[in-house]
């Protein structure tokens, strides 16, 4: 008790022997509060700013998804008008093959009557010359008839197929045009990303300034982490040493692919990844549509999200988000279950399930199929693989 009150006395003592220095304290303290109220206000000031950036961003991302939708539907509309030609081409061959064995039928009933004997006849039975000139002049133009119908019908044939060709032509822009804005995409969602990793730098700071630091410093790095990973993801060397073993010569538009499961596959064990499987293989089929995530239509992220999260497995929603979040690993390291990423130039723009035995299961502009990724169209712009489960 005594000791206390001599502290007490003592301190008192000092306090009134040194004012001048209380008088600086608070006005240090007064000058730091200022400071770090300026310095909130600076942080908010640029926030605000970010958050705009951001808005403006997502109105980008909004307009290329509508773009890359349009693009979908005039992909699907050149597919119906494909399909429509090659039944013309179909029909006018079958008419063009029943022309002409009635033509070679007409030329076998003369071979067996001989040429000279069908006009004998001719002759024969004419009432008169003119009736004869008439009779000549009739089988002349039958004949000539059925060269002039075959010929035309040739030609028809020849002009379906010059439109099947222009039609295809198309087809392949417009799938290059799909393969750009998926792209574009990436690219605007990582540029998102970039911005929200600075706004939630901003927010660490303003949490450190009002002593809420802690939460917020791990997301800011979080955000950092994955805006460096996916601005990777759209780079447009990406993966390249992993994939140039791959990138063989092949010119062909449309991958090989398939409805059925491949065969002499090596399925990992565990039930997530049975899980996995039954949900993709059950979408085998199904049609593309850029921004779907299922159930009755994909796109390429969409579809593997929907897959995994038939084990309990989250992914991020775009494919460049994806590989950005998976560990990658090496051809020979890839187990069934794993991601396999593709890269048409500008950054990560494709994903799918590798299945084993070089195949994939993945939604792309003809629908959930299996493709093959060691050879043809895949192998061109494969990047490599990424681990998201252990199964």
């Amino acid at each position: 008790m005594k000791k206390n009150t001599f502290i007490a006395i003592s301190l008192a003592a000092v306090i009134s022997l040194t004012p001048a220095f209380t008088t600086n304290v608070s006005a240090d303290v007064n000058t730091d509060i200022q400071n770090q109220d300026k310095k909130i206000n600076d942080i908010k000031s640029k926030k605000t700013d970010l958050q705009s950036d951001l808005s403006g961003l997502v109105a980008d991302l909004e307009k290329a998804q509508e773009k890359a939708k349009s693009l979908q539907g005039d992909f699907d509309q050149t597919g119906k008008e494909l399909k429509k030609l090659n039944e013309d081409i179909k029909s006018i061959n079958e008419r063009i093959k029943e022309r002409e064995t009635v033509l070679k039928d007409r030329a076998r009933a003369m071979q067996k009557t001989s040429n000279s004997n069908a006009y004998l006849e001719v002759i024969l039975e004419a009432e008169n010359l003119s009736d004869l000139v008439g009779r000549v002049s009739a089988v002349n133009q039958l004949v000539e008839s059925d060269k002039t119908i075959l010929e035309d019908q040739q030609n028809d044939e020849k002009a379906l197929k010059t439109k099947q060709t222009a039609v295809k032509k198309k087809q392949e822009e417009q799938a290059t045009a799909i393969h750009e804005y998926e792209t574009e995409q990436n690219k605007i969602e990582a540029q998102k990303a970039e911005k929200e990793a600075i706004v939630a730098q901003l927010a660490s700071e303003q949490a450190t300034a009002e002593n809420e630091k802690a939460g917020l410093v791990n997301a800011a790095k979080a955000a950092s982490e994955r805006a460096t990973a996916l601005r990777a993801a759209t780079s447009s060397n990406v993966g390249e040493s992993n994939s140039s073993s791959s990138k063989k010569t092949s010119t062909t538009v449309e991958a090989a692919s398939n409805d059925a499961a491949p065969t002499n596959v090596a399925p990992s064990s565990g039930g997530g990844y049975s899980s996995m499987m039954a949900a993709a293989s059950a979408q085998l089929g199904k049609p593309y549509s850029l921004g779907a995530s299922g159930p009755s239509a994909f796109d390429c992220s969409g579809f593997t999200s929907y897959a995994f999260r038939a084990a309990g497995v989250s992914l991020p929603r775009t494919s460049g988000g994806q590989y950005a979040a998976a560990s990658k690993i090496s051809a020979s390291q890839a187990k069934p279950g794993d991601l396999v990423f593709f890269n048409y130039g500008s950054g990560i723009a494709h994903v799918g399930i590798y299945v084993g035995g070089g195949q994939m299961i993945n939604a792309q502009n003809n629908g959930v199929k299996y493709d093959n990724i060691t050879s043809g169209y895949w192998a061109k712009y494969l990047v490599g693989y990424g681990r998201v489960a252990n199964f």
